[in-house]
């Protein structure tokens, strides 16, 4: 037996032992473990426009923001939130920075409309699905672009 073929071996022996020792084996973390958003980058949504959205402070935006967050990864989201999903966000939504219970509805609402899953946290899923605020630095008009 080769030198591969018994590590291998090995492996599978020491994961079954320890679960049957209850021993926990680390593994690693969800793909949506995300840190938390921080700030925002200005992001290029095609042609002329420009949306802020929410990212850590190395302008990586696989970020996520929730009931609790504040600051301005949160009023890049209400922005979108409110110009962007339809009339109660519109209403409903203050950008303040502040991540509270309307700000989780008005998510919640973006999320079934841009068919992400529906859990009122802001994350990388919600933002592919979503459609942001976007300036038009060519003189247009500003839209919702994704």
């Amino acid at each position: 037996m080769n030198l591969k073929k018994k590590l291998a071996g090995t492996t599978g022996v020491l994961v079954l032992s320890a679960g049957l020792l209850g021993v926990g084996v680390a593994t690693a973390p969800a793909a949506h473990a995300a840190t938390t958003c921080t700030t925002l980058v200005t992001t290029n949504m095609g042609s002329q426009y420009w949306a802020d959205q929410p990212s850590t402070n190395s302008w990586s935006t696989n970020c996520v923001l929730s009931q609790g967050s504040q600051g301005l990864a949160v009023r890049a989201l209400q922005q979108s939130l409110k110009n962007c999903v339809d009339s109660w966000t519109r209403t409903n939504i203050t950008v303040d920075g502040q991540f509270g219970p309307l700000t989780a509805q008005a998510v919640r609402r973006a999320q079934a409309k841009y068919g992400s899953a529906v859990d009122g946290v802001y994350g990388p899923n919600t933002r592919n699905a979503m459609r942001w605020w976007s300036k038009n630095y060519n003189g247009g008009a500003n839209a919702c672009r994704g």
